[in-house]
């Protein structure tokens, strides 16, 4: 799911940002930070799905976030740990019947950590740093800025990656151990890589935290190259599973597994000529296709595309406008499966969202949302879907 600003200045992988409130340039930073975030969705399928309905999502953040060089006396050393807790229902599941997921912070683990990590900064031809401990992967991986304004979960981490796993890769609402290593060699270019325990938490039971690596259950390995300047920005990633996952067209029960579980995306990030002045709009667009094993997986391609367009109206803190589409592309795997049960599959799921986001003043933001999912989770039983939803954020941090 999207951050908020002051948690990403807090815990930039290389070099920080401006936080917004932050004290003067002459008075000397706190070796520390602290944030919350409360979010709350109110979601509406008014037509289609799995049934008509309504639900109320809530979900709570709290990270802290210390400079241990001037606090411990550690130089070059970042400790970081968020914990949320979020509410019981979900939506997608109970209403709509969608795999791409309506909000991005529907889930059904309740209260758990999602980050707990050390991280040691250092300079070789380039800025770079290593980070260990419980790592988030949508942090930094498959990240670019306009995906963010969307609720729906296709516009974050794709669903090529998110879909995998025995217990889904390391994201939330269930993270693992892991290490990342990140490194700039120039200016614009950026290289990160991961290694992570490929079964997050623990599968037999729903919202509990579990720290192991076990070579049984393997690893899951990430790599990412972005690079680019103000107008452009373009990254390539690569993962593969380490261990063997059972074949999709085992029909038979014969225990056939497969030691391909791999894939890689493509994302670009484009935006116009710079504004002539602060009170100009200014457009953002991106474009992300990924894939994955359809011998393994259920959906093999995942496409996604949009724009957003910041505007100085209304108020102050002027408001973001976003529309974007997406399509998660049923394997033939996973069809041939179902035809051998008798059973009819679309050939794609997709989404549409329009969405607008305005702050009023410097802690709340609201958001007005709607989306269209048609063929959801491919299955022509569930009629397309629409639903109306409404956002509220409440941010802070010191």
């Amino acid at each position: 799911m999207r951050r908020f600003p002051t948690i990403i200045a807090t815990v930039g992988c290389l070099g920080g940002m401006p936080v917004e409130g932050s004290a003067s340039p002459d008075a000397a930073p706190a070796p520390y930070e602290l944030s919350a975030l409360y979010t709350a969705d109110a979601l509406w399928n008014v037509h289609g799905g799995l049934q008509e309905g309504s639900a109320y999502l809530d979900y709570i953040e709290l990270a802290a976030g210390v400079d241990a060089g001037r606090a411990l006396g550690w130089d070059g050393v970042t400790l970081f740990a968020s914990a949320f807790r979020r509410n019981d229902p979900t939506f997608s599941e109970r209403y709509v019947g969608d795999s791409l997921v309506v909000s991005n912070i529907d889930a059904s683990s309740p209260m758990q950590f999602l980050e707990a990590w050390a991280e040691w900064a250092f300079d070789a031809a380039g800025p770079g740093s290593l980070r260990l401990g419980l790592y988030d992967l949508s942090s930094e991986f498959d990240v670019l800025d306009s995906r963010g304004i969307f609720l729906n979960s296709a516009y974050g981490t794709g669903l090529d990656i998110a879909q995998t796993g025995l217990n889904g890769p390391s994201l939330y609402p269930v993270t693992a151990l892991g290490a990342r290593l990140a490194w700039a060699p120039h200016e614009r270019l950026l290289l990160k890589t991961a290694v992570l325990d490929g079964v997050p938490g623990d599968p037999g039971e729903r919202g509990r935290s579990r720290l192991h690596v076990s070579s049984s259950e393997g690893a899951l390995w990430i790599v990412e190259a972005t690079g680019g300047g103000e107008r452009l920005r373009a990254g390539a990633g690569y993962w593969r599973y380490t261990t063997d996952f059972p074949d999709i067209e085992d029909a038979d029960g014969d225990a056939m597994t497969r030691n391909d579980n791999a894939g890689g995306y493509v994302m670009l990030e484009i935006a116009p000529a710079p504004a002539a002045g602060p009170e100009e709009p200014r457009w953002l667009g991106f474009v992300r296709a990924g894939m994955a094993e359809e011998r393994i997986n259920v959906f093999d391609r995942f496409y996604s595309a949009g724009v957003v367009l910041h505007s100085a109206w209304p108020g102050q803190h002027g408001s973001d406008l976003g529309l974007a589409a997406s399509e998660a592309r049923v394997g033939s795997g996973y069809r041939r499966q179902r035809a051998a049960a008798g059973l009819a599959t679309d050939a794609c799921e997709r989404n549409v969202e329009l969405t607008w986001r305005f702050p009023i003043g410097q802690h709340v933001a609201v958001q007005p949302d709607v989306q269209y999912v048609q063929n959801p989770s491919g299955d022509p039983a569930i009629a397309d879907a629409w639903v109306l939803g409404m956002r509220i954020e409440l941010y802070w941090s010191r």
